[in-house]
C-alpha cells in the first residue's frame, strides 16, 4: 500500500539505517514542495551568484576583491558547518533550525540596491555585507542538508535530488535572461531595485514551501552522536577518501568560478544579455539532462558518473579558454550544464553512501567544512595569481587539468557501497 511506512533496500544509494522512514504519500508531497522551493528561489540565486559578481566587476572591483566575494562567503558558511551539529542539538525542530537562519539570509538580496545608493565603496559594501550575512546561509544550508535524505524514501533520494536540480535548471534558464532584460531595461540603481524586490518576493514563497515539508525526525541516538573526531573520520576509509576527493574537485571547480566571469566580461566583452544567454544555455542543459541522470547512475553507478562529470567540467574550461567569440561559449555552457547535474546528483548520493553508520550529521559537518575551505581558498588563490600577472586563459587550463585529475582519482578510488 502506498500510504504504508516501509523500508526499501536499494543499490542506488545506501540509505543510513539510522534514518526514520515516512509514508509514500508524505514523501511525494515533500518532493513536490522541494520542486516548488527551488523553482521560486531561482531569481534570488541568479541575483546573488551570477549578477552580483558581474556588477562588482563593473564597479571596478579588483580580481582579488571579486575572488573574496566567493571566498569570504565560503569561510563564513564554514562556521555554519563547524557549528552545525551543535545548532541541530540546540534547535532540533526542522522549521526552526532551517527556517530562522533561512529567513535572515534571504534579506541579502537588498544589499546590492542599498549599496548602489552610496557615493563610494559600492563594490566593497556589496562584498563584505554579503560575506557577513553568509553566516545565516551556513546554518540554513547545514540544517537543510541534514534533513534532505529524511524528506523521502530510501529508493527515492536520487530522484529527489535530481528533481531539485532539474527544477533549478528550468528556473535558472527562464529567470537568468529575464533578469538580464530587466537590468538592461532600467537605469542603475532602479534596475537592481526592481530585480531585488522581485527576487525577494519569490524567494519568500520558496521559503514557505520548504517549511511546509515534513521530514522524518532524527532518532535520539543519532542526535547524541553527531560529532565525529578526525581520527574516526580517517579510520573509516570510504568517508575519508570521499572527503579528500571532494576537497580536490571543489577546489578545481571553484577556482574556475571567477575566471569564467573575467573571461566573459573582460576578454569577450559580454553584455548582461550575452552573459544571460550563456547561463540560460547552461541551465537549460542542466534541466534537460537532470531527467536522465538518475538512469545513468542506476546503470553505471555513482562513482563513474561522478568521475565523468569532473572530466566534462574540465572540457567546459578548455572551450572557454580558446573561444574566439561568444557563440562558442554557448557550447561550453551546454557541456557544463550536463556535467554539473551529473556532478551534483552523484556527489550527494556519494555523501549519503560514504557516511559512517549513525554519524550522518557529523559527517555532513566535515564534508561541508571541506567544501567551504575549497570555496574559500581556491578562488582567492587563483585571483591572486591573476593579479600577479597570470593570464586568464592559462589559469582556465590549469583549473581544467585539476578538474580532470579529480575525475580520474574518483574513478580509481571511490567504490560503490554495495561492494564494501
Amino acid at each position: 500500500m502506498k500510504d504504508e511506512i516501509y523500508f526499501h533496500s536499494s543499490s542506488f544509494i545506501l540509505y543510513p539505517s539510522s534514518f526514520a522512514m515516512i509514508s509514500f504519500s508524505q514523501a511525494q508531497r515533500n518532493e513536490r514542495l522541494n520542486a516548488v522551493d527551488i523553482l521560486f528561489a531561482t531569481p534570488f540565486i541568479v541575483l546573488i551568484t551570477q549578477y552580483a559578481p558581474v556588477l562588482v566587476t563593473r564597479l571596478g572591483a579588483s580580481s582579488l576583491l571579486l575572488g573574496l566575494l566567493t571566498s569570504g562567503s565560503a569561510l563564513v558558511v564554514t562556521l555554519g558547518a563547524i557549528f552545525g551539529p551543535a545548532w541541530l542539538r540546540r534547535v532540533p525542530t526542522y522549521r526552526f533550525s532551517y527556517g530562522l537562519p533561512g529567513l535572515v539570509w534571504r534579506f541579502v538580496c537588498f544589499v546590492i540596491p542599498l549599496a548602489l545608493l552610496l557615493p563610494n565603496y559600492q563594490a566593497e559594501i556589496i562584498v563584505f555585507a554579503t560575506i557577513g550575512l553568509s553566516l545565516f546561509s551556513g546554518f540554513a544550508n547545514f540544517a537543510f542538508t541534514a534533513y534532505l535524505p529524511r524528506m523521502t524514501l530510501p529508493d527515492r533520494v536520487g530522484k529527489l535530488v535530481s528533481l531539485r536540480w532539474t527544477m533549478l535548471g528550468l528556473g535558472m534558464c527562464i529567470t537568468t535572461p529575464l533578469l538580464a532584460a530587466l537590468l538592461d531595461a532600467f537605469s542603475q540603481p532602479t534596475n537592481y531595485w526592481v530585480v531585488s524586490i522581485l527576487s525577494f518576493i519569490l524567494v519568500m514563497a520558496s521559503w514557505v514551501a520548504l517549511l511546509m515539508t515534513k521530514p522524518a525526525p532524527a532518532p535520539s541516538k543519532v542526535t547524541q552522536r553527531q560529532n565525529i573526531s578526525f581520527a574516526q573520520l580517517r579510520a573509516y576509509k570510504p568517508a575519508w577518501h570521499y572527503i579528500l576527493i571532494s576537497l580536490l574537485i571543489h577546489s578545481a571547480i571553484n577556482a574556475g568560478g571567477p575566471l569564467i566571469t573575467l573571461q566573459m566580461v573582460r576578454v569577450l566583452n559580454a553584455s548582461n544579455a550575452d552573459f544571460g544567454w550563456y547561463l540560460a544555455i547552461f541551465w537549460a542543459a542542466l534541466a534537460l539532462f537532470g531527467l536522465i541522470t538518475p538512469r545513468l547512475i542506476q546503470r553505471w553507478g555513482n562513482a563513474k558518473v561522478f568521475g565523468a562529470s569532473a572530466i566534462g567540467l574540465a572540457a567546459q574550461l578548455i572551450i572557454l579558454a580558446i573561444a574566439p567569440n561568444l557563440a562558442i561559449t554557448w557550447v561550453a555552457g551546454f557541456i557544463a550544464g550536463v556535467a554539473s547535474v551529473m556532478f551534483q546528483v552523484s556527489s550527494y548520493a556519494l555523501l549519503v553512501d560514504c557516511a559512517p553508520e549513525n554519524m550522518y550529521e557529523g559527517y555532513v559537518s566535515w564534508h561541508t567544512t571541506t567544501i567551504n575551505i575549497a570555496i574559500f581558498a581556491a578562488p582567492l588563490i587563483m585571483s591572486a595569481f591573476i593579479d600577479a600577472g597570470l593570464s586568464i586563459g592559462l589559469a582556465l587550463f590549469i583549473c581544467a587539468a585539476f578538474r580532470a585529475l579529480a575525475g580520474v582519482v574518483a574513478l580509481r578510488t571511490i567504490k560503490p557501497a554495495i561492494n564494501r
